[in-house]
């Protein structure tokens, strides 16, 4: 019910209240009531998950390590919360943004599911995706009606020809996606015959995927592409193919859509600059920074809707610009005209500039950063619309440069301001950690060791955590409302298949350990003897075992 609710929460918004045409405006217009029913849902699912570990006693399922580091993430994340001065309540908000994908992890590890359970969530979640990818295509065929027809007012993405499906930004659309392709490659990689109707929907999932042209999924599923292949190079041209596939879809998009190919100019354009012209670099002799007058984007960043300055009305008639790029307005001080004045500061693309403030601050508390719930989330945004203003950020605090986004448009930088260096080596260690135990059995199935019958859904767990980390740079990834929810679902069923997996290894072993004692019938009959031996060491692993794994 959850992972339905989070592909439809937008829509439902949409659908049941007015919303603005500005698409900076983050649908407060819109019911709220989505977002308090998904929150809902996650601490329901955080109290029947304690309640199933207490009452069956599983608590011996949450002893791996993975489990001990997110401990020592969340105690660290605490600390530097304290240190920084934030609230238990600010704490307790951040940290359940941080984490509230994590829930679905766990409770999936405390569920007694099966084969046919996992059978179920993957056709519901696969029917949704599916009704994605055809109103995808659609509107890739059709273009703007096909958005106004399903209740969108804000058709930036339609003028960009970026399809956006059910959801509310194209890049949303894109991780799903991302991480339905992701599934296809990690079953393609470990069967060696694929029938060709199942080719033809990895290439419809492709098609699809390249409309949304979301840069930071096409290159997730890249990167972890080729991580299948490394791991799993019996399947490595497989991998490859679907890559492949992915790549002149993208390439065909730019050449035959003008918007797209002009968005990636613009784009790249805007990286170019803002590396030859700095954050800092705008401010005039005087000293006045022309990027405090800078006009915000038009478009919506990155996984997370943005909304106009308080007291601040947009201006239907500006020129619409590209996600992340800042285009200072010309001033007196900045006019190409003035005599002896500098040339204006071209439009440059905003995560660069961030990263460059963040190389800059981040030396004044490097260990603990400056407080989870204070820098650049969701949270911090509610609690502080001027959190940018706090005097630990340095005298000019931190520049927005007018762009007025709820969410820093990169996790990464989000999380190492919030926690600092220390904080972001634990939640990298415990992402290690998280995907070791699926990984290493796939490392030892290259050698002539028998390949572990889950090996599919272990696979895809990997490169799902992969996906994520690679579009982490470019969105807020796993704080983002919807990706978190598909991740740790994957990851879930992941942990699922190894354990059903090491499970009759377990059984075996035992069972031949049990066989081994010596058991000695008073009649002296070795046969006897034998049967005893057999019948005394089965006996002992099913009382060991409280419910038998299904054969693959």
């Amino acid at each position: 019910m959850l992972l339905v609710h989070v592909l439809f929460e937008t829509w439902a918004q949409v659908m049941t209240g007015p919303t603005s045409e500005d698409p900076r405006v983050n649908l407060e217009t819109a019911a709220q009531w989505p977002k308090t029913l998904k929150s809902g849902l996650y601490l329901l699912l955080a109290a029947l998950t304690v309640g199933k570990v207490a009452a069956d006693r599983l608590w011996h399922r949450f002893r791996t390590g993975a489990d001990l580091a997110l401990l020592v993430l969340g105690l660290v994340m605490v600390l530097a919360g304290v240190l920084n001065d934030s609230s238990l309540t600010l704490m307790g908000e951040a940290l359940f943004v941080y984490f509230r994908g994590v829930l679905i992890f766990y409770a999936l590890r405390a569920a007694d599911i099966d084969e046919v359970m996992v059978r179920r969530l993957l056709l519901v979640v696969g029917a949704l995706v599916g009704l994605n990818v055809l109103v995808a295509v659609v509107q890739m065929v059709v273009g703007e009606p096909a958005y106004s027809v399903l209740g969108w007012v804000d058709l930036t993405w339609a003028e960009q020809s970026r399809a956006q499906g059910l959801l509310s930004h194209p890049n949303h659309l894109g991780h799903v996606l991302g991480l339905a392709l992701l599934g296809f490659i990690a079953w393609a990689a470990v069967n060696d015959r694929i029938r060709f109707v199942w080719w033809l929907v990895a290439s419809v999932v492709a098609l699809a995927l390249s409309a949304t042209q979301s840069r930071e999924s096409l290159l997730g599923v890249l990167v972890a592409g080729v991580l299948v292949a490394i791991l799993v190079p019996r399947g490595a041209r497989r991998v490859l193919g679907v890559c492949l596939i992915l790549l002149v879809c993208t390439m065909a998009q730019i050449v035959a859509r003008p918007d797209n190919r002009a968005e990636w100019e613009r784009r790249i354009g805007n990286v170019v600059a803002g590396v030859y012209n700095p954050a800092g670099s705008e401010r005039s002799p005087q000293g006045t920074p022309t990027g405090a007058a800078s006009r915000p984007a038009q478009s919506t960043p990155t996984g997370a809707a943005s909304r106009p300055a308080q007291g601040t009305q947009p201006t239907p008639t500006a020129p619409k610009t590209s996600a992340g790029a800042v285009e200072p307005k010309p001033t007196a001080r900045s006019s190409p005209t003035g005599a002896g004045s500098p040339s204006p500061t071209p439009a440059r693309e905003i995560r660069v500039l961030y990263l460059q403030q963040v190389v800059d601050i981040l030396p004044r508390q490097p260990l603990l950063g400056f407080g989870i719930g204070q820098f650049g989330g969701v949270v911090a945004q509610k609690n502080n619309p001027d959190w940018h203003k706090n005097p630990k950020l340095g005298p000019e605090g931190f520049n927005r440069y007018g762009f007025q986004a709820v969410q820093i448009d990169s996790f990464w930088l989000h999380l190492v301001m919030e926690v600092g260096i220390l904080g972001l080596v634990v939640f990298l260690a415990w992402l290690v950690l998280i995907v070791w135990p699926l990984a290493s059995p796939l490392l030892r199935a290259r050698r002539p060791v028998p390949r572990p019958s889950n090996a599919a859904a272990m696979l895809w767990g990997v490169t799902a955590v992969v996906f994520a980390g690679v579009a982490a740079f470019l969105s807020p990834a796993f704080e983002d409302p919807l990706l978190p929810a598909l991740l740790w679902a994957i990851v879930g069923i992941a942990w699922w298949a190894r354990r059903s997996d090491r499970e009759p290894e377990v059984l075996v072993g035992a069972a031949n350990t049990a066989s081994a004692d010596p058991v000695s019938d008073p009649s002296g009959d070795p046969d006897t003897d034998s049967r005893m031996r057999s019948t005394e060491g089965t006996q002992a692993v099913l009382r060991g075992v409280r419910r038998p794994v299904p054969p693959d």
